[in-house]
């Protein structure tokens, strides 16, 4: 009775580890790796590993490997990633932010170096660096392209608002150009003026007012330009906005 007993429970172990092992065998594949030759390669599991003596690969389901120079695009735990065409001084792939349906926004970061021989915190002559974003964007799933006014205004054409936004954003452009040259006009001959007054032992004043007049014009250009939306995004949302309508 007992041996029965035993076997019944062993029996029932081991339908139920089964049970979940198959469970877990088809558990749908959240991620996936775009080839360049167009093959998709689902995983459940997918990392992009940067061992420090070895290459750069993709590990799927901690099993296979691919070369990043295999892959297109891949949707990760951290979102979608399309590549940035080689040629470019960017990263290899740009992250999604903006999702279509047929417009989508990416970015990727950059190093940029300055290599002034001014003073940096690790002492004179040595280069200082910050991290940039980059901005690309795609339509219809197409190549990257960066995003700026020109390629916008191609891509944008067949929609009248975007257009438009696009116009304003231009505008904006120059009227911000002519503010800083006059921003910055001011400051130079304040300066100038300030030096000149500082040489005459007669004069009280130090420090022109067309100096705080330079100031006073840049600032007020920044707190203004902090509130302002992004008219290029705007034009983007736009197209998209306007096809799911």
């Amino acid at each position: 009775m007992k041996r029965n007993l035993l076997s019944l429970l062993l029996c029932l172990l081991l339908g139920t580890t089964a049970a979940f092992a198959q469970i877990g065998d088809n558990q749908p594949a959240k991620y996936f790796l775009q080839l360049q030759n167009g093959e998709i390669v689902y995983a459940r599991k997918l990392q992009l590993k940067s061992p420090l003596f070895k290459s750069n690969h993709f590990l799927v389901n901690d099993s296979l490997k691919y070369n990043p120079s295999m892959v297109a695009a891949y949707q990760s735990d951290e979102g979608y990633f399309a590549r940035v065409e080689a040629g470019n001084s960017y990263d290899d792939f740009a992250k999604r932010v903006l999702d279509g349906p047929r417009i989508d926004k990416f970015y990727t970061t950059r190093t940029m170096y300055d290599y002034s021989y001014g003073y940096s915190p690790y002492g004179y002559g040595v280069p200082r660096s910050n991290r940039k974003r980059i901005y690309f964007f795609s339509k219809d799933n197409g190549p990257l392209y960066l995003m700026d006014y020109n390629n916008l205004q191609q891509a944008l054409a067949d929609n009248a608002a975007s257009m438009d936004l696009l116009g304003k954003y231009k505008r904006d452009k120059l009227i911000n150009t002519g503010v800083s040259i006059l921003g910055a006009g001011l400051l130079a001959a304040g300066a100038l003026v300030s030096i000149d007054n500082s040489q005459d032992p007669n004069t009280g004043v130090k420090v022109s007012p067309l100096m705080y007049a330079g100031v006073g014009v840049l600032g007020a250009q920044f707190v203004i330009n902090l509130f302002q939306k992004d008219k290029l995004t705007q034009a983007m949302e736009v197209y998209n906005y306007q096809i799911r309508q």
